[in-house]
């Protein structure tokens, strides 16, 4: 919450135009009420143009965490992380599809990392034909 109330006071400046997703799906990922969710969850997603993952301690082992990050980045949205603590174990998702890492929960940290993370992305390569690039979410 300390987080997010830190973003709240953030989005008050210009430079950033923070949307938040604060809910965690409650369904499992591979339930029935899934697709919608995912649904939801993607159009959101590409709504913006960077998905921040704010890493805290229970963030590592999270399913939907995992999907968000895999599913903004297959979409072109660049994915900016941060650790709340150093101790804090990162999705792997994060480190699986070419996330920027800020040094710390800071305004100027976390604006470095968009800006590195823009000047560093790299365009995924085209797929074979007939496959798609949700076929493993």
């Amino acid at each position: 919450m300390e987080a997010m109330n830190t973003l709240l006071d953030w989005d008050k400046n210009q430079e950033f135009d923070f949307v938040f997703e604060n809910d965690i799906p409650r369904a499992a990922i591979h339930s029935a009420e899934a697709n919608q969710i995912k649904s939801e969850l993607t159009e959101k997603i590409k709504s913006g143009t960077h998905l921040l993952c704010i890493v805290g301690k229970d963030t590592g082992n999270n399913d939907w965490i995992n999907w968000q990050i895999q599913t903004a980045s297959v979409t072109g949205r660049k994915v900016i992380a941060v650790r709340l603590h150093t101790k804090n174990k990162s999705p792997a998702s994060l480190l699986n599809f070419g996330s920027t890492f800020a040094t710390s929960f800071t305004f100027d940290a976390i604006k470095q990392a968009v800006d590195a993370g823009e000047a560093s992305s790299a365009v995924m390569p085209p797929l074979p034909e007939g496959t798609s690039r949700f076929d493993n979410l």
